[in-house]
């Protein structure tokens, strides 16, 4: 894979993150008390502006997950064998009808020791697992991860 598609595909997953926690470049610039700029994160994402390796570990601790999960193509989904989930952003729902899929996901998760129970990379056999102790139709499954999937579904 070219250098310039690695770059895009950093750049995207940037984007992609930031949206997915809900942040605005301002809300992010906050959290990082001053150190990463709304501008300069805006130009991180775009490509405008080259992002050392300080910064990428900044941002990855801001939006809680590894910076491996950053450096990861978007294109990652069920179909590849795994998803990341945003555990925190599942928890934080309303919808009554996710509160199996939270106790799973919660479970996977503190078994795995996965990043602070914030995301969590989800694979095939743990989705159908998922589908099953839910009692997911393949609608509620799709639409669970449409909702809380990190990465974008093929």
């Amino acid at each position: 894979m070219s250098l310039e598609i690695q770059l895009a595909d950093l750049q995207s997953r940037l984007r992609t993150v930031r949206i997915s926690k809900g942040l605005t470049l301002s809300q992010v610039s906050a959290l990082s008390k001053g150190s990463i700029s709304a501008i300069a994160l805006g130009s991180y994402e775009r490509g405008d502006r080259s992002l050392s390796t300080e910064k990428l570990f900044a941002i990855s601790n801001i939006y809680q997950i590894p910076v491996a999960e950053l450096m990861s193509p978007i294109e990652k989904g069920i179909k590849s064998g795994r998803v990341i989930i945003d555990i925190k952003k599942l928890s934080t729902s309303s919808d009554s009808s996710n509160d199996a899929a939270l106790k799973i996901v919660q479970r996977i998760a503190h078994m795995r020791h996965d990043w602070n129970g914030e995301v969590i990379s989800l694979r095939s056999s743990d989705m159908a697992l998922l589908k099953i102790f839910a009692d997911y139709s393949d609608d509620e499954t799709n639409r669970f991860l449409e909702n809380f999937a990190l990465t974008k579904l093929k």
